[in-house]
């Protein structure tokens, strides 16, 4: 059938069908039915026949895509016909849609679709807690990787990680490149595969035969720029040669910025039964399509319970609260972020429902002036479903141009929320922000209701009158008007009310804040600069080198021109690495039950506690004599001593660490110094063991500088040089920045919410101009009749001020009820403050109740300005 003769007889059957309709609506109105009663029989009589439905068969699609043709330039002519309006709406809209597209990109890239991880939902990081001794979510040990490995009825793929860092040799010196020692199924469990090359074979994942390496998109790139024919070479890292065999692609870079992988290769006696709770390695594994979730989290309490029923060894698991859990890998990696980026969520989702709240009243009062159109229409036969079609086609022109304006801001937004981002959290946030698909068919699904929202508000009032009130409306009345103006209202009152939720919300977030930047972690952080040092196996693999390296490079640290003090330590507080290990004292007995003691462990030279200020509160600091061979001696903190010597004096105790290792005498007391968070430290204790004495092939260099120590870079290079040529450092940060990061999810929910909050405030104050303005224009009759019969200008005042903040109070009372339900959902977040703060709630409510009373102030202005001569003139 040719498009012509389709066209043709759509034509001749859409007469026909209208032929016959008319005259049955004639016949049933001369019988005494009424117009739209007649119609509307007609309509259900009509709908049965075989003529409508050969026309619908025939002609739906061309009429379908015909009227929304109509109705989508008649729309773009209404749009176009009020300027003000059209630019309004579009940018409000543009606000709201754009911070919700910001804010889904990241929860995109960190739960639903990471970048470079297809089908997250399945992958898990395996972790164990020890619920007695208050460790939780930490890495495992080798026999408990080699359980999940072997569930395969479970897991597809389990592989194993171990941090790592090698020194490589470029033409500008040496270079640190941050690696991984991974097991051969890690690239199987994320579901990647290389861009070049493959990955590790499984008998190049055996000790001694594990010198090949996969290098990251980026490190090809900027190391070896980009060469194709890189695969087959030798590289030379930490003095030992390394195959390139693959190269990945530029999304996957797990963990975290990591620039080569090498095999792990674990020695068979790792696995051994005695080295269950050593735990060392970080650990993923991928669960078959088929299992859902939730079972493969559940199977790891079975793994759980079959190994502490068959370690017969000791009671150690069962006293110490020991589990294995599988905690999903999203979730994992999103870290502390996670909390804040859902609150986040939700608080430009008000901020959504604000400016559609604010655009619907604005279209509330714009569709009362059109209602003799609506009364026209609906007289030459107009039903509401056309007229609701007419409403959704100009709502979702509208929301559909502000959702393509806040997608485009929205890659200004993702800057600017990485730009107030601390560092690490930054680089985080940066990795799984990513404008992706998914991101785009969210701000499609938001800008739809936004669209369906602003269609029917409007018509809402319509469509509750019968047709006869519609028919005898005019142009300048509608019995409607009031129901319009009680919805108007109550658009406002939600406005204000949603804008209050944020207010406490931000308010209580930026008090928590304030109070934990006040918290004292124990040492002080100012003007101490850090860095990272990793000493080759291959050259430093006697105790004695490592010994002699770091006691040169503290003697060079501590030479450097302003530098105060300078040391060497294995971990600095906030850094995110707290090594931990059991310990028994000496003739002190544990009861039937009782795990032992637990401490943090820290591995550091004389210069640490001087350098971070950490104060000596009994006996001594490390001196340069507590060296090998010397009497094992040891710190610890005041945590530790009131655990474990409540009312006595720790010096000249002994402790140990293992059967196999030395009893070692406590010879000083340290204040205790907060590791994790300023406001979730672990508040375990610390023990400190002297590194020239127990040396450690990994450490932290630590100055303490009068001047800026963001200048001491060059200088730490250069100390380090001195001593050793080959060896790189890394990670040069300042103490500052280490505790800036410790606080980086409170400082993003406490900028980001604090600035929808504004702009929430911002629009709530708007609605609440318009409405009163509008409400007061209408009146403007009833006015001059008042100023007529001797009303006051003052008395106007007051009457529009308090038309208005009669609206605010009652927003600001529901926001109140609204917040106290919804702010228990921020208790995690607040340190030192109550969810229900008092103060908080009252000066948010004053701020609010203020700047209502300022958005009232122009209208009631121009309400005392009337001349009543004009307004009894006025229609």
């Amino acid at each position: 059938m040719s498009l012509k003769f389709w066209w043709r007889r759509r034509k001749e059957l859409d007469d026909e069908v209208r032929a016959h309709m008319e005259m049955a609506v004639r016949e049933r109105i001369e019988r005494g039915e009424s117009p739209e009663r007649a119609r509307e029989a007609v309509r259900r009589e009509f709908g049965n026949t075989e003529l409508v439905r050969e026309t619908t068969r025939d002609g739906w699609g061309w009429r379908r895509l015909e009227n929304f043709l109509q109705d989508v330039r008649y729309s773009l002519r209404l749009m176009q016909k009020n300027p003000g309006f059209t630019l309004t709406a579009i940018l409000t809209l543009a606000l709201g849609i754009g911070a919700n597209a910001v804010i889904f990109s990241v929860m995109n890239g960190l739960y639903l679709n990471p970048v470079g991880m297809p089908d997250a939902s399945h992958v898990f990081a395996i972790r164990v807690n020890y619920d007695k001794l208050n460790l939780r979510n930490i890495v495992i040990s080798p026999p408990d990787f080699r359980d999940v490995r072997d569930s395969r009825e479970i897991f597809s793929s389990t592989a194993a990680e171990n941090d790592v860092s090698f020194n490589y040799l470029t033409s500008d010196g040496p270079r640190r490149v941050t690696g991984s020692q991974v097991t051969y199924e890690w690239f199987n469990v994320f579901n990647v595969r290389p861009l070049l090359g493959r990955v590790f074979a499984p008998e190049e994942d055996q000790p001694h035969a594990n010198m090949e390496a996969v290098l990251s998109f980026a490190t090809w790139k900027n190391l070896f720029g980009g060469d194709p024919a890189i695969l087959g070479k030798t590289i030379n890292l930490d003095r030992t040669d390394y195959r390139v065999v693959g190269v990945m692609g530029p999304d996957f870079d797990w963990p975290r910025r990591t620039e080569v992988w090498v095999p792990l290769g674990l020695a068979l006696e790792m696995y051994a039964d005695d080295n269950y709770f050593n735990e060392s390695l970080f650990v993923v594994a991928r669960a078959h399509q088929e299992i859902p979730p939730a079972k493969a989290e559940a199977y790891l309490q079975v793994l759980t319970q079959r190994m502490i029923a068959g370690h017969k060894i000791t009671s150690y698991p069962t006293d110490s609260g020991w589990e294995m859990v599988a905690i999903p890998f999203t979730e994992y990696a999103a870290g502390d972020l996670r909390t804040p980026m859902l609150i986040l969520l939700g608080a430009v989702g008000f901020l959504l429902l604000i400016a559609c709240s604010n655009i619907g009243g604005l279209m509330l009062a714009k569709s009362a002036a059109r209602t003799k159109e609506y009364a026209v229409r609906a007289t030459l036969g107009a039903s509401r479903r056309d007229m609701l079609l007419q409403a959704l086609t100009e709502g979702l022109l509208l929301a559909s141009t502000g959702a393509i304006l806040g997608v485009a801001a929205a890659y200004a937004g993702m800057d600017a929320l990485l730009r107030i981002a601390p560092k690490g959290l930054s680089l985080q946030s940066r990795a799984a922000a990513n404008m992706d698909v998914h991101v785009l068919l969210f701000a499609i699904a938001v800008s739809v209701l936004a669209g369906v929202f602003l269609g029917l508000v409007p018509l809402g009032q319509v469509f509750s009158q019968s047709q006869s009130d519609v028919l005898r409306a005019d142009a300048r009345s509608f019995t409607g008007g009031s129901a319009r103006s009680r919805l108007r209202e109550l658009l406002v009152v939600g406005q204000v009310a949603l804008a209050l939720i944020l207010l406490v919300g931000a308010g209580l977030m930026l008090k928590s804040l304030g109070r934990v930047a006040r918290v004292d972690p124990g040492f002080n952080p100012a003007g101490v600069m850090t860095a990272t040092i990793q000493l080759p196996n291959e050259k430093y693999d006697k105790d004695e080198k490592q010994i002699v390296f770091y006691r040169g490079v503290s003697e060079k640290l501590a030479a450097i021109p302003g530098v105060e003090s300078g040391a060497v330590a294995l971990a600095v507080p906030f850094s995110g690495f707290t090594p931990g290990a059991s310990f028994e004292i000496e003739n002190r007995p544990m009861a039937p039950g009782d795990p032992g003691p637990h401490s943090i462990l820290n591995f550091v030279s004389p210069g640490y506690f001087p350098a971070l200020r950490i104060p000596l509160l009994l006996g001594r600091y490390f001196t340069d004599q507590d060296v090998a061979g010397a009497p094992a001696v040891t710190i610890i903190d005041d945590t530790l001593a009131r655990e474990y010597w409540l009312n006595q004096n720790p010096i000249g105790h002994r402790l140990r660490f293992g059967s196999q290792s030395p009893w070692e005498t406590v010879v000083g007391v340290v204040g205790h110094v907060m590791n994790t968070s300023l406001s979730g430290d672990s508040g375990k204790g610390v023990c400190y063991h002297p590194m020239f004495q127990q040396p450690i092939p990994q450490a932290f260099l630590v100055v303490r500088s009068k001047t800026d120590p963001a200048q001491l870079a060059g200088s730490l290079r250069a100390a380090v040089s001195s001593v050793d040529a080959g060896q790189a450092i890394a990670s040069l940060e300042s103490m500052q920045e280490y505790v800036s990061a410790s606080l980086g999810p409170q400082q993003i929910s406490v900028s980001l919410l604090g600035t929808f909050s504004i702009m929430a405030l911002f629009l709530a104050s708007l609605g609440l101009y318009g409405v009163v303005s509008y409400s007061f224009a209408q009146r403007t009759r009833e006015l001059g009749i008042r100023m007529a019969l001797g009303a006051q200008r003052g008395q106007l005042w007051r009457l529009v001020v308090g038309e208005g903040m009669r609206l605010a109070l009652v927003g600001v009372a529901a926001g109140a009820i609204g917040a106290l339900i919804l702010v228990r959902y921020l208790s995690s977040q607040l340190y030192g403050v109550s969810a229900f703060d008092p103060a908080t709630f009252t000066w948010t409510s004053a701020v609010l109740v203020v700047i209502a009373l300022l958005a009232c102030f122009i209208p009631a202005v121009r309400a005392t300005r009337v001349d009543p001569i004009i307004a009894l003139r006025y229609e």
